[in-house]
């Protein structure tokens, strides 16, 4: 009789094991799953404001995947010159606007110089809306 109990005490034992076993290869294989699919899906991250811009210009204007890596470039660039122009602001914000200005008109410049003549002029709508944009915040302020 011991030995009846103990055989569906083991039984009882590698059942829940390998649903224990099983659940954690079904977490683990979702977890992978989504990852997988949102890289390939190519969904920045939210904080990512490069790409972002990047993703709304594709929806735009189809870029090629050369061009999106250019931008990034051009994107990642401006942005440090932009943390360089913030440290040296520290004093009064007002005297650097010129000089963030310039960074963005240098990146834009920069991306322009990677578009096709097709591109153009959708990001010319882009950084209209960019613009004005900019303009009502500094408004706010």
């Amino acid at each position: 009789m011991e030995n009846k109990t103990s055989s569906h005490t083991k039984a009882r034992l590698i059942v829940i094991t390998v649903f224990v076993i099983g659940f954690a290869a079904g977490a683990l294989s979702l977890n992978l799953y989504e990852r997988l699919t949102s890289a390939s899906n190519k969904e920045p991250n939210p904080r990512d404001r490069a790409g972002l811009y990047i993703k709304k210009m594709n929806d735009k204007m189809k870029l090629t995947s050369d061009q999106q890596s250019k931008i990034r470039d051009i994107l990642d660039n401006t942005g440090k010159r932009y943390s360089e122009i913030r440290q040296k602001m520290q004093p009064c914000v007002k005297d650097f606007v010129p000089q963030f200005d310039a960074a963005r008109q240098q990146g834009r410049d920069e991306i322009r110089a990677v578009l096709s003549e097709n591109q153009l002029p959708k990001f010319e709508e882009m950084v209209e809306e960019q613009d004005r944009l900019h303009q009502e915040e500094r408004e706010k302020r």
